[in-house]
């Protein structure tokens, strides 16, 4: 059943039906992580230059890496998704900090609560790699409330991406041309900066359908699943930051989105790779904007 089919449901008692039920596919819900207690066997923290990253990954039958990429569903609190609509006024060495991002709860519910219990799983995992003290503490607790918090940056320095090929930015994101244009000659948008964005529905069959939709199409209050993996990478002074790298939203159900009370309020206006699956499978189901998978990114020979 679908999240749009409970209008008598509470926000919190259909995230968590739907949450629980997981999804299709390969891509896996960071919720059962916790649950899982041999994970670290077969998921790996390896170190990757240019730029220099930790991630979790595992090996493929054919020998490639393939970072691992988690689901996870909640109520979307706080935003920060493109299109800009006007040029940041920012030094162009900063442009690489720019990012879009979200940040979603999981209004009490015991699947989301696993799934932030699974993160700081992740994190000590990454911790261990480390000496004690260099890496960041990590929390799950955002503005006061239990959330988690996923960005990614716009664009990377091409100094940190040789190899990569740069890509368009998606439907949306960039229609004034801004972001291509601070992009230059020193920055590019490759397809680990990329977020996609989705709206899942249920077809006759009763099978999961998802269609590419642009970024305005998100309101606080939606119920939506994110795909994300954990990053962590080098600050100053031999310090390390974890981050959860934003790789995809589906919008899930939008009945339990704010109310605008004013009818005439204007339209809300926005402010070597490594392997990944974030695009979902789905059988006879094809899902717009699909593009090759993405080809292994060199490693680093020193393990992590």
């Amino acid at each position: 059943m679908s999240v749009e089919s409970q209008p008598n449901k509470t926000a919190a008692e259909a995230l968590e039906k739907s949450a629980a039920q997981g999804v299709d596919g390969r891509d896996r819900r960071l919720a059962t992580l916790i649950n899982t207690p041999e994970w670290t066997q077969f998921v790996k923290v390896q170190m990757f230059d240019k730029p220099k990253t930790w991630r979790l990954v595992q090996t493929l039958a054919n020998g490639e890496k393939e970072e691992i990429v988690f689901s996870v569903q909640g109520s979307l609190v706080a935003k920060d998704l493109p299109p800009l609509v006007e040029k940041p006024r920012m030094n162009s060495s900063k442009y690489c900090y720019l990012r879009q991002g979200i940040t979603i709860s999981g209004l009490g519910t015991t699947t989301f609560e696993d799934a932030l219990k699974s993160a700081t799983e992740v994190f000590g995992a990454f911790d261990r790699n480390f000496r004690e003290g260099e890496l960041e503490s990590w929390g799950p607790s955002v503005g006061g409330i239990d959330g988690l918090e996923a960005s990614n940056r716009y664009l990377t320095p091409r100094r940190d991406a040789l190899g990569d090929v740069g890509i368009p930015f998606g439907p949306g994101v960039d229609p004034k041309n801004i972001l291509l244009s601070m992009a230059g000659e020193d920055h590019i948008h490759t397809e680990d900066n990329e977020v996609l964005y989705y709206s899942r529905h249920e077809d006759k069959e009763g099978n999961q359908v998802h269609v590419s939709v642009g970024p305005q199409t998100f309101r606080i209050g939606d119920l939506v699943e994110i795909q994300l993996s954990f990053v962590v990478v080098p600050l100053k002074g031999d310090k390390y930051k974890m981050l959860a790298v934003l790789r995809s939203i589906a919008l899930l159900s939008g009945q339990f989105r704010q109310v605008i009370s004013a009818a005439t309020k204007p339209a809300e206006a926005a402010t070597s790779t490594l392997k990944r699956k974030v695009r979902y499978e789905e059988r006879g189901a094809v899902v717009e904007g699909e593009r090759p998978g993405k080809k292994g990114m060199d490693i680093d020979i020193g393990e992590a």
